[in-house]
């Protein structure tokens, strides 16, 4: 079970380590103040607020750790762009709630995470939710309550985020395809194994194109 890059080998069921089913409080509770907006109000959208886009500098040769579930793993900010996290990762698609502790074994794979405040304009939300699904395959889809409220919406690729007050079709498009794909196994093709929540499954092909023998991924290619 043991492996050289991340101490722990991904994908696999051990007995007392991670099956996707059991000891999953130590990543969430269940608590429904993940994914509930219970001010029954939507937040505001103001177009004075502009979108931000941050990139991390991650070291070349940098490979994060798996840990088993009888071991927290916790972060140093609210919106990490990589870092240790749990061997099996979450099936392409869109959830109740998905915990970081999950998504981030996705990125890692290339997958884009589109995060929302459970208070976040609806209709901005499925603006969001139609330009990820189009875009791209690999992607996970969950409501995520630490999102600050003047910019709800927010998208985690490897080493990078973009934080937004609303959606501008061209700032999405160019953010997921400059950095979808990327990260230590970013061409990696298997789907997960945990599905905990999971609301919808991904209906994109999720390695692309075949021409000619040779696998070709077209990320958002109905947009230019």
């Amino acid at each position: 079970m043991r492996d050289e890059k991340h101490g722990i080998q991904m994908g696999k069921v051990f007995e007392g380590c991670d099956d996707g089913i059991n000891n999953l409080s130590v990543d969430w509770d269940g608590s429904p103040v993940n994914y509930t907006c219970f001010s029954g109000h939507p937040l505001p959208v103001d177009p004075s607020i502009k979108s931000v886009e941050h990139c991390d500098n991650i070291a070349a040769n940098y490979y994060p750790q798996h840990h088993c579930m009888d071991e927290p793993i916790v972060y140093n900010t609210s919106l990490p762009t990589f870092g240790d996290h749990r061997p099996l990762w979450p099936v392409f698609g869109e959830y109740k709630f998905v915990p970081i502790q999950r998504w981030l074994h996705n990125i890692e794979h290339g997958a884009v995470i589109m995060l929302y405040h459970p208070c976040a304009n609806k209709i901005m939300v499925s603006r969001l939710r139609a330009l990820v699904t189009a875009c791209i395959g690999k992607h996970i889809i969950t409501p995520y309550n630490q999102l600050a409220e003047d910019r709800p919406l927010a998208l985690i690729t490897w080493g990078c985020r973009l934080t937004m007050n609303q959606v501008v079709i061209d700032t999405v498009v160019d953010f997921i395809q400059k950095n979808s794909m990327k990260g230590p196994e970013g061409n990696y093709t298997k789907q997960g194994q945990y599905g905990q929540h999971l609301i919808k499954r991904s209906q994109l092909p999720l390695t692309g194109t075949i021409t000619n023998g040779t696998t070709k991924t077209t990320i958002c290619p109905n947009f230019h």
